[in-house]
């Protein structure tokens, strides 16, 4: 229905009727109110970008979600990655400390096994007999006996493992028993010596 539908004037007329001006006038503002009704008001520019202003939070709220979402997961991610290194690391270092402790075990045990074997040649030998010392020369020496040299197989072990223990070679300490004790095996006597030295 339209505006000139309804302010039609082709109405057949009688000689007792409505006055037709009033009837027009009547009409009128009928079209008019139609028309109001069945036109809704254009969107003013306040309404536009106020929906604008809408969809744009809208879209910002999720990208912010989105990206929470993505940051939450990244951080539980890195998360169990330090843990699973920190795992490692302190596996690595128990493994360290039980191998420590092993080797302190056995060197402690090495000392012990050495302390008690020199106590035991102090107990056999009772005391170290000194190196002799040069005296003065004499200008008419007397012929010297056949053999001077102590034989104390005891004395010259003990010296020959203190020899030994302070790094001197197994050349040296037989040139020296040979030079100040006369045994009567004495390569027997280095070769246990140097074996409980370690050497």
């Amino acid at each position: 229905m339209d505006r000139d539908l309804i302010q039609r004037r082709d109405f057949p007329t009688g000689r007792r009727g409505y006055d037709p001006a009033a009837v027009d006038e009547h009409l009128r503002q009928v079209a008019d109110a139609f028309e109001t009704n069945s036109h809704p008001p254009a969107p003013t520019l306040a309404s536009s970008t106020s929906e604008q202003v809408r969809e744009i939070l809208e879209a910002a709220e999720r990208s912010v979600s989105q990206v929470r979402a993505t940051a939450q997961r990244e951080a539980s991610d890195h998360v169990a990655q330090v843990q699973d290194a920190t795992a490692g690391m302190l596996s690595k270092l128990n493994e360290l400390e039980s191998e420590l402790g092993r080797l302190l075990s056995a060197l402690r045990a090495s000392g012990e096994r050495l302390a008690e074997g020199l106590e035991q040649l102090q107990a056999e030998v009772g005391g170290v007999p000194a190196a002799p010392v040069p005296s003065s020369p004499d200008p008419t020496p007397a012929p010297a006996p056949v053999s001077s040299l102590p034989n104390d197989e005891a004395g010259a072990r003990l010296i020959a493992l203190n020899m030994a223990l302070g790094g001197s070679p197994r050349e040296e300490t037989a040139a020296y028993l040979a030079e100040h004790f006369e045994l009567t095996d004495p390569e027997a006597l280095l070769d246990d010596v140097y074996a409980r030295a370690g050497r």
